[in-house]
Parts: C-alpha cells; sequence; structure tokens
C-alpha cells in the first residue's frame, strides 16, 4: 500500500470516528434533555397535587401548611415531609424508603423509574428531624430540577441574601437558619460520624461551621451545641465522582400547622 493510500485510509477512519463522537454526544445530550422534561413533568404533577387543598403558597411564614402532604402520602406513603427553599428550584417531597435506603435514587413518588429519582433521607435518620444530624440526598441535574440549584449558594452574595429553608411536616414546620454551603468530600456522613458521640458530633459541627476548602460560604454569628439539629442537603458537584455539595442549615423554629 502506498503512503498516499495509508493517509487516504487513516484520514477515512478519523472521519468516522469523529462522526460517531458527534453521534454519541447527540444521543447523550437528548436522553438528558427528555429526562429533565420527564423530571419537570413528574413534579409539576406533584406540586399540583400538593397545592391543592392547601391552596395557598408562601414564604414559611404562616403557621397554616402550604403543602397537601396527606394527598401525597395516599400516593406513596414513604413521602412524610416537604422541602422549599426560597430564591432556589427546590421544592419537592422528601420520602424515606421501608425497603431499600437508595430506592428512590431513580425511582418518582409513583415508584416508577425516573432519572431524576425523589429528594430522600436514609434509614439512619428519623422522620421527625430530631436526630443531630440528619441528611437529605437529591441529585444535580443538568438543568433546574431536584437539588441543582443549591449550587446557588457558590456564589457569596447569593448566600448573604438567602439564610432560611423551611421543611413541613404533616403536623409541623421546621425553619433552618443556613449555617454553611461548601464541597465535602463523597464519604457517607452517617457512616462516617457517630453521632451519639460527643467528641464526633462537636468535630462534626466545628467543621460545618469552619470546613477545610477553599469552595466555601460560612455565615458569621452562628454556634453550635449538643442540642443543636442539623439538616444537611447533599448533592454531587459537576465532573467531580469524588465530591459533594453540602448546604447544611441548624434548626431555628418548630411550630405546629394546620
Amino acid at each position: 500500500m502506498t503512503e498516499k493510500k495509508k493517509k487516504s485510509k487513516l484520514s477515512v477512519l478519523l472521519m468516522l470516528l469523529a462522526l460517531i463522537i458527534v453521534i454519541g454526544c447527540a444521543i447523550y445530550v437528548g436522553s438528558m434533555f427528555l429526562q429533565e422534561q420527564s423530571a419537570k413533568a413528574s413534579y409539576g404533577e406533584v406540586a399540583e397535587i400538593a397545592s391543592g387543598s392547601s391552596g395557598q403558597q408562601n414564604d414559611g411564614a404562616s403557621q397554616s401548611s402550604p403543602v397537601d402532604l396527606k394527598s401525597l402520602r395516599e400516593i406513596n406513603s414513604d413521602v412524610y415531609a416537604w422541602i422549599r427553599i426560597p430564591g432556589t428550584h427546590v421544592d419537592y417531597p422528601i420520602a424515606q424508603s421501608t425497603v431499600n435506603d437508595n430506592y428512590y435514587l431513580h425511582r418518582s413518588i409513583y415508584k416508577k423509574y425516573l432519572f431524576a429519582g425523589m429528594i430522600y433521607t436514609q434509614s439512619c435518620n428519623s422522620l421527625d428531624f430530631s436526630d443531630p444530624v440528619t441528611v437529605v440526598y437529591g441529585h444535580n441535574m443538568r438543568s433546574t430540577t431536584m437539588f441543582t440549584t443549591l449550587h446557588y449558594f457558590e456564589d457569596p452574595d447569593f448566600f448573604a441574601k438567602h439564610d432560611t429553608f423551611y421543611i413541613y411536616t404533616t403536623d409541623r414546620m421546621l425553619t433552618y437558619k443556613i449555617v454553611s454551603a461548601y464541597k465535602y468530600d463523597s464519604r457517607h456522613i452517617m457512616n462516617s460520624f457517630n453521632f451519639a458521640n460527643p467528641e464526633e458530633l462537636r468535630s462534626f459541627q466545628q467543621h460545618t461551621l469552619d470546613p477545610l476548602t477553599t469552595m466555601r460560604n460560612v455565615r458569621s454569628g452562628i454556634t453550635l451545641d449538643a442540642d443543636s439539629k442539623l439538616v444537611v442537603l447533599s448533592t454531587c458537584m459537576s465532573n467531580d465522582k469524588n465530591s459533594r455539595y453540602l448546604v447544611n442549615g441548624v434548626l431555628i423554629s418548630d411550630v405546629p400547622i394546620s
């Protein structure tokens, strides 16, 4: 084979390879788009059900419930709370499976496959948010669904202006002051610390107030003690499988709701 023919064959192979890559990328982008649309449609439906009988939306200041958890629990009894974070798109039910800790990683409220999954906790945490540390999980998607907009807290100005989130149970409204938001490693927090041990709890609380990372925003003037109740919101970092992004809130108000 002449040198010219070799170069020609190589050019064809490179063109085929480039075409395969382009097609693969197009399929991936299309797949992600469909997954996002599926998640938006599913949770749009859930939001309509959740707001049905309550008939109102508010910023968390009211003592009447803005979500109809009873109707959602008729669909799926694993749903036990609702989380709302002003300034973000986080406005979702929270579930906890009785059969598999990661059941809702890729399942919807209807227990059908949904890549976006649900916002969920694991069985190591109680359902009344009374633990010293409760970890709530949600996917980092490609648009604004699930926990993607937790990454808004990477912006110091956004962090400074948005300091509160709310969790509603069937009979309580829990208000949390956002303590910090930062990049963390991939350790499973509840398996890595024994929060029944006062020293380990203090160590984790100290890290929450003063995380050892350059990607961090921390609110000043907050103290944590043995009675503090932390909720850690955990999602992935884009293009970094070995890290998580955490937004941490401490309970500052617990009031009954109707």
